[in-house]
């Protein structure tokens, strides 16, 4: 390969690492990413269809890039006519996690996160629209007209507004598929009439959108009075939807998608208020239909929004995978396809001119250990790839070897461990280490029986809990659920260890399921020590750094006084931290602290790295990681650019 193909390679696998990397106004970029995209559960239909989805699933499993494929599918339903959505529906992305003004309204007024939700909505239309028409960008008062407050409707002109919307969504041109350049949103500027009234109209990307009418009455006598009163007229909830339905009726938008992503971005208490406010679209009889992304075990939709009711759940994850194909062997030759395939149809949009195959030593090897290292995970592929060609490309060997895949499977084990190991005690308790490392030391155990498999172990369904961050961390997998052993009939699911893990520790990976619905692999008695982390009304518990023994409270009360120190070994206690004491991370930002307190200086870990590992914008970790040294968590320096490492 020429330097020029070798480029195009390293652009084919980080495009795994995350989809969002590419900007909704490069055009030319989305239309690649319709071509590589592979929908290997057939979601994209229902993605685009007249239903409102949950679309759930662990980070790195593809839930943006499927709302980005729908997104440019309803693009091209205005262009052509073969396409999975119906002609004329449009669509409308909004990134909750980029929403920075919703965390200032956590302690204010419901009607204030309405208001500045409905904001965001609203810059969100006004840009896709304009990204999709370009002829709106030199009509900034147009959509503001449109988007008025219901009491202000007429004197905004809104329904000649609308007509010249409608206009130019049938008969205007649509952005170049083969170009695309700098998007430039103009904000309304402020308008007033004034007679008896004052009318203004605001509409911005920040809280401060308002409409307001305001009289004052003066009188002249010995005691003069001046009086005003001014009555505030903002966007709400039920003013999008309006709009929206006339939108759709004027211009014959067949329905309308509003794919929101990165609902597990949102702090408990926010997610709680946006589910309230879902409530109010959800069923809305207007044509508008909306689709969510939440990462697995992270969201919560509160009690007003029944799944399956409300909403209709597309999962991702590889349970579901396994249950749709039937039987694990089924579901793990399911995942090599998948694997093939999205190497193949990323390597045929970058560089069309090399054959996928070519690329490595051996292709058959290659695929079936990433698979299984990956299980189902598209960003694990992309990190094992990359890393794989980074090892290849700086020998200058040729075809990638067997050897440079096993190098990118630890290398994406070891960061995915390493995240977990250095997030304990900090972003998530503690004990969840003692957790991981009985597991793991009961497996190694099982390893030395007769045919030392001992991938795969099975837990009761209220073990499940303490099994929660493995899963985050990807350094277990959860397979199936309702399984049973040979010689018990108590349901269990199925999980296995990492393959990285397998490999680390000499473990043979296996699917046998006369070996592992074995009853030696159920490992509910290796859980039952830590059952009192996880009682509803647990008392405080301290830890001993020295010797590991966990004490109640009232075990360390002598004469009225708390002991401090371990009664053992004189040793100072450690409270142990719950999940609601540490319940202010959201998972993207536990995964950003374990990063990068287990990296020392000498790593020179940059955030771009951090970004890739995490899945997350370099932004976010840049301000993050400002904020954990202020609270003296990690510690930065600046060389070139700033390294990030432990603070220990």
């Amino acid at each position: 390969m020429d330097n020029q193909q070798k480029r195009a390679i390293e652009d084919a696998f980080n495009s795994m690492l995350r989809s969002d990397y590419i900007p909704l106004k490069d055009t030319e970029k989305l239309v690649r990413l319709a071509d590589y995209y592979v929908d290997y559960l057939g979601f994209l239909r229902e993605v685009v269809g007249e239903s409102d989805h949950l679309i759930v699933g662990r980070r790195g499993t593809g839930k943006t890039t499927l709302l980005y494929r729908g997104l440019i599918e309803t693009i091209n339903s205005w262009r052509k006519s073969d396409n999975l959505a119906k002609p004329k529906t449009l669509g409308i992305y909004l990134d909750l996690s980029k929403c920075h003004s919703l965390e200032d309204t956590a302690s204010k007024e419901f009607s204030e996160f309405e208001h500045v939700f409905t904001t965001e909505l609203f810059e969100s239309v006004k840009a896709e629209l304009s990204r999709t028409w370009p002829e709106l960008k030199i009509k900034p008062g147009l959509l503001a007209r449109v988007f008025s407050p219901k009491e202000i409707e007429a004197k905004n002109s809104t329904n000649s507004a609308l007509d010249e919307l409608a206009r130019i969504l049938s008969e205007g041109v649509l952005r170049s598929e083969n170009k695309s350049g700098p998007q430039k949103i103009v904000s309304l500027t402020g308008k007033s009439t004034s007679y008896d009234e004052n009318v203004q109209l605001k509409a911005k990307a920040n809280p401060e959108a308002s409409a307001g009418v305001s009289m004052a009455n003066h009188e002249n006598n010995e005691n003069s009075v001046e009086s005003t009163s001014v009555l505030q007229y903002r966007l709400n909830i039920s003013d999008i939807l309006r709009a929206l339905n006339s939108i759709r009726e004027a211009a014959g938008v067949s329905h309308i998608v509003i794919f929101i992503d990165e609902f597990s971005s949102l702090t408990l208490d926010l997610q709680r208020r946006f589910s309230t406010l879902l409530r109010k679209v959800l069923g809305n009889h207007s044509g508008v239909f909306v689709k969510i992304s939440a990462i697995t075990d992270n969201y919560t939709l509160g009690s007003s929004i029944i799944l399956q009711r409300d909403l209709f759940e597309l999962n991702l994850d590889l349970d579901s995978y396994v249950e749709r194909s039937g039987t694990l062997g089924s579901a793990m030759k399911g995942l090599s396809n998948l694997t093939r395939n999205l190497i193949d149809e990323r390597v045929s949009a970058y560089a069309p001119e090399i054959k996928f195959d070519e690329l490595f030593e051996d292709i058959d090897y290659a695929i079936e250990e990433m698979s299984k290292a990956a299980m189902g995970v598209p960003r694990t592929v992309g990190i094992i790839l990359k890393q794989s060609l980074s090892r290849n490309l700086s020998e200058n060997i040729g075809a990638i070897r067997k050897s440079d895949i096993d190098y990118g499977i630890r290398y994406a084990s070891r960061a995915y461990l390493n995240q977990f190991e250095g997030s304990c005690g900090v972003a998530i308790p503690s004990y969840y280490k003692d957790i991981w490392d009985a597991l793991l030391e009961k497996a190694i155990l099982e390893r030395a029986k007769n045919d030392s498999t001992s991938s795969h172990f099975m837990v009761l369904p209220r073990n499940e809990i303490k099994l929660k961050y493995f899963n985050m961390f990807f350094i277990s997998h959860l397979l199936t659920q309702g399984r049973t052993t040979k010689k018990d009939k108590a349901s269990r699911s199925l999980y296995c260890f990492d393959y990285g893990v397998c490999i680390e520790n000499n473990m043979l990976w296996g699917i046998d399921k006369n070996v592992i619905r074995q009853q030696r692999f159920a490992y509910d008695s290796i859980l039952e020590p830590f059952d009192h982390y996880f009682e509803r009304n647990k008392e405080t518990h301290w830890r001993c750094p020295t010797c590991d023994s966990v004490y109640k409270e009232k075990e360390l009360n002598v004469a009225g006084n708390l002991l401090g120190f371990c009664p053992k070994d004189k040793a100072d206690l450690v409270e142990v931290s719950g999940d609601d004491e540490l319940s202010k991370y959201t998972e993207e930002e536990i995964k950003i602290v374990g990063a990068i307190r287990s990296s020392n200086e000498e790593d020179e870990l940059l955030a771009r790295h951090v970004a890739d590992d995490v899945g997350c914008y370099v932004q976010k970790v840049a301000k993050f990681g400002e904020k954990l040294e202020r609270e003296e968590i990690i510690k930065r320096k600046m060389k070139d650019r700033y390294i990030y490492f432990s603070n220990e």
